[in-house]
This record gives C-alpha cells, sequence and structure tokens, in this order.
C-alpha cells in the first residue's frame, strides 16, 4: 500500500555531496539550498546527508548556509569515510570524530545535527555530548575542518577546470 501524503505536509530536503562536493547529478550545495526559493510550500529544513566523511559534509553546510542564511540546516555525516575490507564495511571515524563534526555542524550554521552511515550509539552519544558543551565561535574555514577532521575526501573541483580535464582526456 501507498502511503499518502498531504496536500502542504512538512518536509524536508537533503543530498549527498559526495563527487567533488557536487552530488552525482554535478549540483553544488549552494545551488540545491537555491533549489527551493519558488517551492510553495518550501521545505521546513534543508541539508546534507551521507556523502564521503564529516569535513566534507561541514563543506557542504557552510556553502548551504551562505546561500541561505536564513534557512533551518541539517548536517547528517557519515562515521568518517567508508572502506571495504572483503564483505565488510568499515568507516573511518570515530566517536570523538563525530563529537568534533557535530560542533562544527554547529559552528557552520546547521541547526539539526545527526549522523547518517556508520554511526553507532556510541557515536550519536559523542555527538550529543559535544553539542551539550558547544560554545558559539567563528565559523569554520577549510583549515579548521581538516584540523578538527582530516582532510577532503572528495574536494570540490575548482573552477570548473576538473570538467575540462576529463572531456580534454575523452577527446
Amino acid at each position: 500500500a501507498r502511503a499518502a501524503i498531504a496536500v502542504g505536509a512538512p518536509y524536508t530536503a537533503t543530498a549527498s555531496f559526495d563527487t567533488a562536493g557536487r552530488t552525482m547529478m554535478g549540483l553544488e550545495p549552494a545551488t540545491f539550498a537555491r533549489t527551493f526559493d519558488d517551492f510553495s510550500p518550501p521545505p521546513l529544513a534543508i541539508g546534507a546527508n551521507c556523502g564521503v566523511g564529516a569535513a566534507d559534509l561541514i563543506v557542504s553546510v557552510l556553502a548551504m548556509t551562505e546561500a541561505r542564511p536564513g534557512a533551518i540546516v541539517i548536517a547528517k555525516a557519515n562515521a568518517g569515510a567508508p572502506h571495504t575490507h572483503g564483505a565488510h564495511l568499515h568507516y573511518s571515524g570515530s566517536p570523538e570524530l563525530m563529537g568534533r563534526y557535530a560542533a562544527l555542524a554547529i559552528a557552520a550554521g546547521a541547526r539539526i545535527v545527526g549522523g547518517c552511515c556508520g554511526n553507532t550509539p556510541a557515536y550519536v552519544a559523542a555527538m550529543r555530548c559535544a553539542l551539550d558543551e558547544y560554545q558559539r565561535g567563528p565559523r569554520p574555514d577549510l583549515g579548521a575542518i581538516e584540523a578538527a577532521l582530516g582532510k577532503l575526501v572528495a574536494p570540490p573541483a575548482s573552477g570548473g577546470a576538473g570538467r575540462r580535464r576529463r572531456s580534454q582526456q575523452g577527446a
């Protein structure tokens, strides 16, 4: 049976920006944030979920909160970058890393913080503790993000140069 959705029912919208800082269809976080400007009703919140790790997700949150300063933004990162080891999927994060991620997500402007793939109750508890102890500071920049969470796994391509290189390689 299909669930009926009431007209005007509240909803949220998130995307995974795991392909050089874009969705797999090429949408950048700032563009995603502005996609809903003409929706009626608009989503209650927008944000980023899943992806390749917490550092990359924070960069996406920064772009969305810059593009839509008044938006309620959701941050739901994986527990680090996923890696396969035989039949097992392992995430590079730790509860401590996810605690640092939660604090950075709030500093970046997220108002709803959680976890996606690879998070366990211990990771969620570490996030909750970090949020309880959070003290407002400056918006993080890339240096602060990488110092706290590690290097970006899939950094954004600069100025479209990546697209030119790929098209030149295929020519």
